[in-house]
């Protein structure tokens, strides 16, 4: 009884390796005969953190490196018109001070108050640009992350000729809203 069993086992074996070999394209004799070739299942992949340092030390690369280009014009354009409001102010905020610390200028008071004026406009602009730039990081980071995740094209609205059923020659217009 014993032995038809271990037979019937090591034929079952012997089957199943032969026929690996062979769904594998692979001969007793010749072993790299044929080879079969697998898809390339590799993926680029963009480093996060290179993603937010970029963004950080240029403003729109992070989003140019996750090849978000739109983006990047925008941050880029956000990024540098708010340094160069801040900038401006910074400037007029120094010609006041500069004013109002004369001790014989004749109008100090006024001086004064546009002095404070154009100091908060120049924190204002300088606190949208940290905030600006927080943003851009966070965006960059999520990107790079989200690089190769498969996006399905979704179609909102969509608007069609339908033939009428029954072969007249009427046509009905559809519209289809997708929420």
């Amino acid at each position: 009884m014993k032995t038809p069993l271990a037979l019937v086992i090591l034929s079952s074996v012997a089957i199943a390796s032969v026929a690996n070999q062979q769904c594998l394209g692979q001969t007793q004799g010749d072993s790299a005969a044929v080879k079969i070739s697998r898809p390339d299942t590799t993926l680029e992949r963009k480093s996060p953190m290179g993603a937010l340092l970029r963004s950080v030390a240029f403003p729109g690369w992070g989003q140019f490196y996750n090849r978000k280009h739109f983006k990047s014009a925008v941050v880029f354009g956000a990024e540098t018109t708010f340094i160069t409001l801040a900038a401006i102010e910074w400037g007029r905020m120094n010609k006041h001070k500069k004013n109002f610390e004369n001790p014989n200028h004749p109008d100090r008071y006024w001086e004064f108050q546009q002095f404070e004026f154009y100091e908060d406009q120049r924190n204002l602009y300088l606190w949208i640009t940290a905030g600006i730039v927080f943003l851009s990081m966070f965006d960059a980071y999520v990107d790079a992350h989200l690089y190769n995740f498969d996006r399905e094209e979704v179609r909102d609205l969509s608007i069609s000729l339908v033939p009428e059923a029954g072969g007249g020659s009427d046509v009905k217009l559809l519209l289809s809203v997708r929420f």
